[in-house]
């Protein structure tokens, strides 16, 4: 790996840091344009899945890009407040990263159809980021616990 080569993968993994810890933690959703590709896709969201399996619509299906992730965003820290979320692994080659992290959360709304507890959450997800040329977020591939959130929510996952 050159050293051009490292110091984009570190620019990027710095990225995500940025998104975790000042958008979806602190709600900094000004970063989103600076953050995002503005054609930014998601192939797989975290809790998309679970939330079908409660017929529950996964996330906004209009606005830009941009729009939709500080929708989606505001209405995921309503359900799951006072998030702390630590990244317990990251790694990155070429223009892709990738990382594991750990997210804590106060069960404070209504979240796939189960009335706010006040219960801490806790589960980890795992995500494949690859970044355009300017070191912004094109696409995103998010993997989530589904089974042990729902198992903390009390949802049948099969009927």
């Amino acid at each position: 790996m050159t050293s051009h080569d490292h110091d984009v993968v570190e620019r990027n993994k710095a990225t995500f840091r940025r998104l975790q810890e000042e958008v979806i933690v602190k709600g900094r959703v000004e970063l989103v344009e600076e953050i995002f590709a503005p054609d930014f896709t998601t192939l797989r969201a975290g809790t998309a899945d679970l939330m079908i399996s409660q017929n529950r619509p996964p996330y906004p299906q209009s606005g830009t890009a941009h729009e939709r992730f500080i929708s989606g965003r505001q209405r995921m820290t309503e359900a799951l407040s006072d998030q702390e979320r630590t990244i317990e692994a990251i790694g990155g080659e070429g223009d892709t990263v990738w990382a594991r992290w750990r997210i804590s959360a106060v069960h404070s709304g209504e979240y796939l159809g189960v009335p706010p507890t006040g219960k801490r959450l806790e589960y980890t997800e795992v995500g494949f980021l690859r970044f355009d040329a300017d070191g912004r977020i094109a696409e995103g591939w998010f993997l989530c616990d589904e089974v042990n959130i729902a198992r903390q929510l009390g949802l049948a996952l099969v009927p």
